[in-house]
């Protein structure tokens, strides 16, 4: 397996930590490569990720170690290690899961959960006009209790 370490602008790469579930990467292209080995990070080229998202793209900072050359994954470090199934089973001892679930591949990123943004923005509007409290009545603030002396037996 070959492990690509060298990427130019507009090359699909992908990455994990974007979505929810870290099982699954998200796809993004390659825009600007910059060397940040002056600023004290690691030699080497580190590359401008853009990921299309709902709002604006999204911006990430990634080496070749931590971003995949295929949406099989892994991620170049641990393809970097040699036979695959090793690398399956080293990064499991590290807690890192490979999962190959058809659900998964199937699901929409959208509607992981199941529960579509409508539905969401739906249940929001109705809590805010289900909720009525009494008005707060503040009570004056309680006096002080008097301390009588203690007595103290006559002999």
């Amino acid at each position: 397996m070959t492990v690509k370490k060298k990427y130019n602008i507009g090359d699909p790469v992908w990455i994990y930590g974007i979505n929810r579930s870290n099982i699954k990467p998200t796809k993004g292209k390659v825009i600007q490569i910059l060397d940040l080995g002056d600023a004290g990070y690691t030699d080497g080229p580190h590359y401008v990720v853009e990921i299309p998202t709902h709002i604006e793209p999204l911006l990430e900072i990634r080496t070749w170690e931590n971003m995949s050359q295929d949406e099989k994954g892994p991620v170049g470090s641990l393809r970097n290690l040699g036979n695959f199934e090793s690398t399956i089973k080293f990064a499991g001892t590290v807690g890192f899961i490979f999962d190959d679930s058809p659900d998964l591949d199937t699901a929409d990123e959208d509607d992981i959960d199941g529960i579509s943004a409508e539905a969401i923005h739906a249940a929001l509007e109705k809590s805010k006009s289900d909720v009525s409290h009494q008005p707060l009545i503040m009570k004056g603030a309680p006096k002080p209790r008097r301390r009588y002396p203690s007595r103290k037996k006559k002999e």
